[in-house]
């Protein structure tokens, strides 16, 4: 009889466990932070989730090392591990250079599942003169936030 109340126990715990895991994994949100450091014209971040239409990067408190001009010009990119990536456009950042935020929102991302990926596309005066540096990097999947 204490056998078959272990039994129990221990089935009741993996029910409640793989529960748990199941409500984790629905609510994961592919927003992300980060920063950067050192980066050159063509360098990419990591790759993301997106299953929207939707997504938006912000970069606060930038610095391009060698830079004449206080910009970075941000592509974003429907990632593909085998074909080749496909271009959602670019978005030109000035405002993090003085401190502030400078927001890019891309509203064109396929609807669907998609993997998707940033790159810092010219720097400064660009041919990868300078190395880019941002406090905060952050992305955000969700236009409702």
């Amino acid at each position: 009889m204490q056998m078959q109340s272990t039994v129990k126990r221990a089935g009741a715990a993996l029910v409640a466990a793989a529960s748990l895991v199941v409500l984790s994994a629905s609510t994961a949100s592919a927003n992300w932070s980060s920063y950067i450091s050192s980066w050159t014209d063509g360098d990419k971040s990591r790759t993301w989730e997106d299953q929207g239409t939707y997504s938006q990067i912000q970069f606060t408190n930038c610095f391009a090392q060698y830079g004449t001009t206080e910009s970075v010009v941000v592509k974003l990119w429907h990632y593909y591990s085998v074909l080749p990536n496909e271009s959602l456009g670019s978005k030109t950042f000035t405002a993090c250079f003085n401190g502030g935020t400078s927001n890019g929102e891309w509203t064109n991302v396929p609807s669907g599942t998609n993997t998707l990926q940033f790159e810092a596309d010219k720097i400064a005066q660009g041919g990868s003169c300078c190395l880019l540096n941002v406090g905060t990097v952050y992305v955000d999947t969700s236009k409702a936030d």
